[in-house]
């Protein structure tokens, strides 16, 4: 193997010459993937080298075009004794951060990753020149296929989650595992460095990329990819047909291509006039008005009253699932993007969940009833989104300078869930000593939420359909396979999402 020393700021390394690259480039077997428009590579098929050499060569070409944060130069190391480095970064010629590349057909796990991470920091301190300067020091996990939720939560919240691990001694538990398992180390068995290694994992910066990230950056870049993988490009049949439906959707044909249209075509196209019943919310095919006159009275509006209650139990469940789907996007873009980077105060966030909520409750409920009733039961429904900011804000605003002013008449619960509630509001009014401190911050605060919020109202909003209809069948399905063969793919799908 070839090698060839570079010189940066009167530091030798050694750096795998480009002929080396190439050569290590002209390996005979290529796994193949399909071109399908969308593609996740099969990273985790090939071998671990070739995974450290295709994340070099990725980041050399988004380094050409500036692209890969604020660093200028990338070396691959050696494969062997790198030290926790698979690739180092550099800025203008000063060491700036490392690539740690883990193939692994499985997710990578938190526990996984904080040895990887600490066995770095280990070695750091046995030669300070591989973390030269700790603040500004950006430490890449490249993974072939993905992190468990733990690992991700660690890493995206990376400096407020790593006090919780040294708070809670984890971080001194796995160092010590770290020492006594590998003999480079062997040096740190009877005084671990505990309090330097907490140092600096308290300076550092960590981010990963998984399997979609990486096919996401390697999509554009056909040339690359092919060193990689054996590309097969086929026709994406399911996207043609997509689009043939919808062609014939928009000259009006629909029912000619709608696999449940045609479906409930069969079932009720061949239903006589008498044996057709709507009443608004609910349409019975193949029941006869003479049936319906038989069951009047009491038992016909038991009968619909049941069917109200289903319509009730879907509403209040697509309410909930709103509702979660808020308080998750709240949490990922407004808590850990804003809050957590400090770019907005904690009392600021409190405008998002009931701001969502009413704009988003609004188009669930609007299909429920006549359109001129909304407005007299929800009045916010004639508020634009600025006004409605407006009103909520002043709640707020009210209900916080209560609390300032030791009035908890508003507060609602037993003494235990009042002091509780005390403590949010003192957690949430760190730093503000008036309700004025108050509005000064929510009204600089706001201007940086209020995209954040269309953002999030419209990804939810999406979840919402239009129109919501249910189909209640008789028990004929059973024998028609292409009915039974379609439930079985739908449970498959509901069971494999969850």
């Amino acid at each position: 193997m070839r090698f060839e020393s570079v010189k940066i700021k009167n530091k030798n390394i050694v750096k795998i010459s480009e002929e080396q690259i190439q050569n290590e480039l002209t390996g005979k077997y290529k796994p193949t993937t399909i071109e399908t428009g969308i593609i996740t590579f099969p990273f985790s098929e090939l071998s671990d080298r070739e995974f450290e050499l295709l994340s070099y060569l990725l980041v050399k070409e988004k380094i050409k075009v500036n692209s890969f944060e604020q660093h200028t130069d990338i070396a691959l190391m050696q494969g062997v004794a790198e030290r926790g480095r698979d690739c180092v970064l550099y800025q203008n010629g000063e060491v700036s951060g490392l690539i740690q590349c883990k193939k692994y057909r499985g997710r990578f796990t938190k526990p996984q990753f904080l040895k990887e991470l600490i066995k770095f920091v280990l070695f750091s301190i046995k030669d300070p020149k591989i973390l030269p300067i700790r603040d500004k020091f950006e430490y890449f996990l490249f993974v072939s296929y993905d992190i468990t939720e733990p690992a991700s939560t660690l890493i995206k919240s990376f400096k407020t989650e790593i006090k919780e691990e040294i708070s809670n001694n984890e971080i001194n538990k796995l160092t010590d595992e770290i020492i006594n398992e590998f003999e480079s180390f062997n040096s740190f068995a009877l005084n671990s460095p505990k309090q330097e290694v907490e140092n600096i994992l308290n300076k550092i910066s960590v981010k990963y990329y998984n399997s979609t990230d990486l096919s996401r950056e390697l999509s554009s870049n056909n040339k690359l990819a092919q060193c990689f993988f054996r590309i097969m490009s086929v026709i994406d049949i399911e996207s043609a047909d997509n689009i043939f439906r919808k062609a014939l959707d928009d000259y009006g044909l629909k029912l000619l291509t709608d696999i449940d249209l045609k479906s409930l075509q069969e079932r009720i196209g061949k239903t006589e006039e008498n044996d057709r019943i709507n009443l608004g919310f609910v349409d019975f095919f193949g029941y006869s008005a003479e049936f319906f006159k038989f069951i009047k009275g009491d038992e016909l509006k038991k009968l619909l009253t049941c069917i109200a209650d289903v319509s009730g139990v879907l509403n209040k469940q697509q309410m909930d699932f709103i509702i979660s789907q808020i308080h998750e996007h709240i949490l990922q873009k407004i808590t850990h993007k804003l809050l957590l980077q400090n770019k907005i105060h904690a009392f600021s966030v409190g405008i998002a969940a009931p701001y969502l909520f009413r704009r988003l409750s609004l188009k669930l409920i609007s299909k429920t009833m006549p359109k001129k009733m909304i407005p007299d039961i929800y009045p916010h429904s004639k508020l634009s989104k600025d006004d409605l900011i407006k009103e909520i804000s002043e709640q707020l605003f009210e209900s916080s300078n209560q609390v300032m002013n030791k009035d908890y008449s508003h507060l609602v619960g037993n003494p235990d869930d009042i002091q509780f509630k005390i403590k949010i509001y003192n957690h949430t009014h760190q730093g503000l000593n008036n309700i004025d401190d108050a509005r000064n911050v929510f009204n600089k605060d706001i201007e940086i939420i209020k995209p954040v919020l269309d953002e999030i109202e419209e990804i939810v909003s999406n979840l919402i359909p239009d129109s919501r209809t249910v189909v209640i069948k008789d028990g004929s399905f059973f024998d028609n396979n292409a009915d039974v063969s379609r439930i079985k793919k739908t449970i498959d799908k509901i069971e494999n999402n969850q």
